[in-house]
């Protein structure tokens, strides 16, 4: 008897780590090239638009379905293979992004999304009405540069202070 119950507890206590890492997976979204992924809710755009230059980009997309209008516009200064602490000031790589969501079509008020983030030369965002200097909109995440020769690559993913998961993903190719 004294068996049969351990073996319970073990079994139950490995459903509990299971449970555990499915939840987290969860918390961090993924999106695929040109998609903005927010809340839950995906927007596709056909292609990025932008350009590299001495070490500078300005890229994006935008696209609009069913009524509802999506952008995402950034600025890295200094591109590079870098990944970035969303939640932390780095003066030294600068990254600014700025994504709206809205339309006609959107649902309800707490669908409309206006994020402006800024990192370097200080931390600063603007969500959906709110204006902070000197912290980040993110809880928790990470940004992703990587520069090939054919192509520059961000990768945003992570959670917002207002506790949503925001993920997006802009694929530049190169011209240059």
């Amino acid at each position: 008897m004294k068996l049969k119950r351990i073996m319970m507890f073990v079994a139950a206590a490995t459903m509990l780590f299971a449970a555990c890492g499915k939840d987290d997976d969860k918390s961090t979204p993924t999106a695929a090239d040109n998609q903005l992924v927010y809340n839950g809710k995906v927007y596709q755009a056909e292609g990025a638009e932008g350009n590299v230059n001495s070490n500078n980009a300005q890229l994006g997309f935008s696209g609009e379905k069913d009524g509802i209008y999506f952008m995402v516009d950034c600025h890295i200064q200094d591109v590079a293979n870098r990944t970035y602490d969303l939640t932390q000031e780095d003066a030294d790589h600068v990254l600014h992004f700025h994504i709206v969501v809205e339309g006609p079509a959107v649902q309800s008020q707490e669908d409309i999304f206006d994020l402006q983030y800024q990192n370097g030369p200080h931390l600063w965002y603007f969500l959906n009405g709110n204006n902070v200097s000197n912290a980040s909109a993110f809880t928790s995440g990470t940004a992703e540069t990587t520069l090939t020769d054919t192509s520059l690559i961000l990768s945003v993913s992570g959670t917002l202070v207002n506790g949503k998961s925001l993920a997006f993903r802009v694929v530049l190719p190169r011209e240059d």
